[in-house]
């Protein structure tokens, strides 16, 4: 969102004509994008070598709705007067090892989509404030790059909280899952799943990054524009 919010400034001191008395922030810019692009290879690249490579792995269990019950027979003092009426968990994040690779490699892929994703606004943002610095803003490859960074939004947004929310549900089955129970009678309970949360597939995605790929479209679509003006000054010219 950051970065992407910088896309649309640079444009609008474009369009106001002053470029030429930042050129100090637009370095600070250029310079910011290089090194959270650097951040972003390195923190990637080490997330999905431990996703894939590691024994234990930190994963958010996505799970229905569950607050522990008491076993018969233990009762519970309050510490106040607040009481809980409804709801309860839906996740819990978590240590695990042991996991399949099906659910290891959906993780990975979420995180590397994620990662490239964030790459391509961020050489969009480089791009534009090198080619500001350059006074040639408007150039076909700025206006490529920002279709690019758009459509890595709006695809990879989409992609890798689909590929992380499986990969979750699968590692909340392996671990959770449960193919039969044997309990001890005193402890009256008649259904012991009750002690235990369920599984559930947590896809839920976040319309943010379709939005902001959109806006960096149209963005993508002045830069065409702003193109066009420039060959028409140069002709006047």
């Amino acid at each position: 969102m950051v970065a992407a919010a910088l896309v649309v400034a640079l444009v609008a001191l474009i369009a106001r004509g002053r470029v030429g008395g930042g050129a100090t922030a637009l370095r600070l810019v250029r310079g910011g994008a290089a090194v959270y692009a650097a951040i972003v290879v390195v923190l990637t690249t080490l997330a999905v070598v431990s996703q894939l490579t590691l024994d234990t792995i930190e994963v958010a269990l996505p799970v229905q709705t569950f607050w522990p019950v008491l076993p018969e027979g233990v009762e519970m003092t309050p510490g106040g007067d607040a009481r809980i009426v409804g709801g309860g968990f839906t996740e819990t994040l978590s240590s695990e090892s042991g996991l399949g690779m099906g659910a290891r490699a959906l993780l990975a892929a979420g995180t590397l989509v994620q990662g490239l994703t964030q790459l391509a606004v961020t050489a969009a943002v480089f791009l534009i404030a090198h080619r500001l610095l350059a006074g040639e803003p408007f150039r076909p490859v700025v206006r490529k790059a920002v279709l690019l960074a758009a459509a890595a939004l709006i695809g990879g947004g989409i992609l890798w909280q689909v590929c992380t929310g499986i990969g979750e549900f699968m590692a909340a089955n392996e671990v959770l899952g449960a193919v039969g129970w044997s309990w001890d009678e005193s402890l009256g309970i008649d259904d012991p799943t009750v002690l235990m949360p369920e599984p559930r597939l947590g896809i839920t995605i976040q319309f943010w990054p379709i939005f902001t790929g959109f806006a960096l479209a149209a963005v993508a679509a002045a830069f065409r524009y702003g193109e066009a003006l420039e060959r028409d000054t140069a002709g006047l010219v």
